[in-house]
C-alpha cells in the first residue's frame, strides 16, 4: 500500500529501477493535472516536487469545488459519485442539479481532472448548478461483483434506483432545488437518462441524450456487438424472450415523457445505431407532449471527433439547458432563419396597407379619402418606406392608367415636374409638408445597395456596358412599357429594425432628388440598368423613373464651430 502525499489521486506512476524515485501525475476533480517527482522510502512517497506547469491559464480561472460523496443505492449497497458545486456556492441555499451520467456501463468517474465536450461540467457550475457524476451498479473500479451486478436481466433495475437515491439525498440535505433537475449523458449515460425521463418524468426538467438506445430488439440485430451485449445484460436474446426486450425498451413507454429532450447522434454510429436516435426523436415528436430536438453529426461514429462538431454539441446543449432547465432564455425556433424569404415576409407584416394597397388611408381636407405613402424615420428625414405606388399616384392624377393587379408597382414614367407636382398636391391635400428629398440628405441611403431589381437580376449576371446594350433588344420583346418592374418590397429591405425598413432603394425605378443647384437628379438603381456604375453609363429611361417622397421640412445643417485667433 503506497502512503504519503497525493495518495488516492495518483496516475501514471513510474518507479526508477536505479534510484528510489518515482514520477506520477496528480489531480482531483477540481485540480488540473500536473506531474510530480518524489523519493520513495519503501512504499512511502516523500518530498514531492512539481515538475510541469501544464495549462498555466487555468490558474486564472475559477474552478468549482468538488468532493466524493456516498449514499445507499439499490439493494442498500454503498454508491459513490463526484459532486461538483456551483461557483460561489452559499450553504443553506438550494441550487439546480444536472446529472452527468457516464457510459459503459462499465465506465467510472474518479476524483481526477476531467472536462470534455461530452460532459462540460464547468459550464454548468458557472451557471450556478451542482453536477453529480454517479458510479452506479455496473461501473468499474468497485469490484467484480459490483460491475457484474446488472447482468442477466437486471439492466436498468439497479442503476436507476442508484441515481434516484443520490438525487433524493441531495434534496434531503437542502442542497438541490427539486424543481430544477436535469440529466445528461452519452452512450450508456444517455440510455439511463432516457429511462429517467420515462420512470420519473416530473422530476427531470431537461435532458441531453447522446447516442442512446430506446429499442432493444433492433439494437441486438444491428449493433456490431449487439448479440453479446444484449444477451449478457438482459440474460436472453429477443428470440428467446421478445416480451423481455419490449419491457426493457423505453420507446414503448414514451407517452409518459414530459422532459424536453435534446438528442445527438453521429450518422455512422455502429455502437448505438443512428436509427435509435430517429426512433427516439420520431416517438417524442409524434406523441407531442414535450419539446424535442434531434441533431446529427455527418460522418461521425459513436462520438463527434471534429472540433466543430464537439463545439456545436456543447453550444447546443447549453442553449437547451438555458431554455428548459435554467429558464434564462426563451425557446428559439431553429427551423426559422431571419434572413430567409419567410423572414423577409414576416418583417413586412406590419407595413401600412389600405385593403390590399400599400399606404395609409387618410381623410383629406375635402373629406376625400386618399392613399398616402407610409414613411419611416431615417436620420433627419421621414422618408417613404416604398417608392410612390401607382395606386397612390393615381389619387393625384386620375388620368394615370395601369393594369389591374399592378396597384402596388412603383409609379413610373414620372418626370421631375410631375414628381414635384405630386408632392405639392400631397401637401395641400393632407395639410402636411411633403416634398422631393434633397440629394445631400438621402444619398447615403442609396449607396452600396445590391441584390435588388436591376438589370443584373434579369440577366442572371453582372453585365458590362456592351452586354447591357445587347439586352435591350430582348427586353423590348416583352409586353408593356416597363415589363421589368416588380411590386414594391419584392426584395430585401434596408434597416435593422422592422419599424425603419426601407425597400427598393437600389432598384425597380430610379428616384428623383433635388440637386444642390435645384435641378432634378435621379438616385438609386433601376430595373433597366446594371448595378455597376461603369455599366450604368446613362440615366434610367423615363419608363423606369419614379419618385420617393419625404415628409416634413428640411432639417437645418449643424452649424460649423468657429474659432477666433488670439
Amino acid at each position: 500500500m503506497i502512503e504519503g502525499p497525493h495518495v488516492g489521486n495518483l496516475g501514471g506512476l513510474t518507479i526508477s529501477e536505479e534510484t528510489p524515485r518515482t514520477i506520477y501525475s496528480y489531480s482531483t476533480a477540481s485540480i488540473p493535472t500536473q506531474w510530480f517527482s518524489a523519493t520513495l522510502d519503501g512504499t512511502r512517497i516523500n518530498d514531492p516536487q512539481q515538475i510541469t506547469t501544464l495549462n498555466p491559464s487555468f490558474a486564472k480561472k475559477e474552478i468549482a469545488k468538488s468532493e466524493v460523496i456516498h449514499w445507499k443505492g439499490a439493494n442498500d449497497d454503498d454508491v459513490d459519485g463526484i459532486l461538483f458545486y456551483p461557483l460561489h456556492y452559499q450553504e443553506g441555499k438550494r441550487y439546480p442539479l444536472v446529472l452527468g451520467i457516464h457510459g459503459g456501463p462499465a465506465g467510472t468517474d474518479t476524483d481526477s481532472w476531467s472536462q470534455s465536450w461530452a460532459y462540460p461540467t464547468a459550464l454548468y457550475n458557472e451557471r450556478g448548478a451542482f453536477v453529480l457524476k454517479i458510479n452506479y451498479h455496473g461501473s468499474s473500479n468497485h469490484g467484480l461483483k459490483f460491475v457484474e451486478s446488472i447482468c442477466c436481466g437486471h439492466y436498468y433495475d439497479l442503476e436507476i434506483p442508484d441515481i434516484e437515491k443520490g438525487v433524493d439525498a441531495l434534496i434531503a440535505q437542502g442542497k438541490v432545488d427539486a424543481d430544477h433537475i436535469g440529466t445528461a449523458g452519452w452512450s450508456n449515460g444517455a440510455i439511463l437518462s432516457i429511462q429517467l425521463t420515462v420512470t420519473n418524468p416530473a422530476r427531470y426538467k431537461a435532458a441531453m441524450t447522446g447516442a442512446g438506445d430506446v429499442e432493444w430488439i433492433s439494437d441486438w440485430a444491428n449493433v456490431d456487438f449487439g448479440e453479446s451485449f444484449d444477451s449478457y445484460y438482459f440474460g436472453k436474446s429477443p428470440l428467446e424472450d421478445p416480451e423481455l426486450y419490449i419491457r426493457k425498451s423505453p420507446v414503448f413507454q414514451m407517452d409518459k415523457v414530459r422532459t424536453p429532450t435534446l438528442i445527438f447522434f453521429g450518422t455512422n454510429d455502429r455502437q448505438v445505431p443512428t436509427e435509435q436516435g430517429w426512433t427516439h426523436y420520431r416517438t417524442l415528436y409524434t406523441i407531442g407532449k414535450t419539446p424535442v430536438r434531434f441533431i446529427l453529426f455527418p460522418g461521425e461514429a459513436h462520438g463527434p471527433t471534429k472540433l466543430s462538431h464537439q463545439l456545436r454539441k456543447v453550444n447546443e446543449e447549453m442553449a437547451w439547458m438555458d431554455t428548459y432547465l435554467f429558464k434564462t432564455s426563451e425557446p428559439i425556433n431553429e427551423a426559422f432563419k431571419a434572413d430567409s424569404p419567410l423572414g423577409e415576409a414576416l418583417r413586412r407584416k406590419n407595413v401600412a396597407r389600405a385593403g390590399t394597397n400599400y399606404g395609409n388611408a387618410v381623410k383629406a381636407a375635402n373629406n376625400r379619402t386618399i392613399l398616402v405613402p407610409e414613411v419611416v424615420h431615417r436620420g433627419n428625414v421621414e422618408i417613404g418606406r416604398f417608392e410612390v405606388t401607382r395606386a397612390q399616384y393615381a389619387n393625384f392624377d386620375p388620368s394615370y392608367k395601369f393594369d389591374p393587379g399592378t396597384e402596388n408597382f412603383p409609379a413610373n414614367g414620372i418626370t421631375f415636374e410631375k414628381a414635384k407636382a405630386y408632392a405639392a398636391w400631397l401637401s395641400s391635400t393632407t395639410g402636411e409638408t411633403w416634398r422631393i428629398p434633397n440629394e445631400s440628405e438621402v444619398t447615403s441611403l442609396y449607396n452600396g445597395r445590391t441584390g435588388e431589381n436591376t438589370l443584373d437580376y434579369w440577366a442572371g449576371y453582372s453585365p458590362n456596358p456592351d452586354d447591357a446594350q445587347r439586352l435591350i433588344k430582348q427586353i423590348a420583346e416583352l409586353s408593356g412599357d416597363a415589363p421589368l418592374l416588380k411590386q414594391v418590397g419584392s426584395f430585401k429591405a434596408q434597416g435593422e429594425k422592422d419599424d425603419e425598413l426601407i425597400y427598393d432603394l437600389g432598384g425597380n425605378v430610379a428616384e428623383w432628388a433635388i440637386a444642390s443647384d435645384g435641378s432634378g437628379k435621379t438616385l438609386g438603381g433601376s430595373a433597366d440598368r446594371a448595378s455597376d456604375a461603369k455599366s450604368a453609363y446613362k440615366p434610367a429611361s423615363l419608363a423606369y423613373t419614379g419618385v420617393r417622397v419625404v415628409r416634413g421640412a428640411p432639417k437645418p445643417a449643424a452649424a460649423t464651430p468657429t474659432t477666433t485667433a488670439k
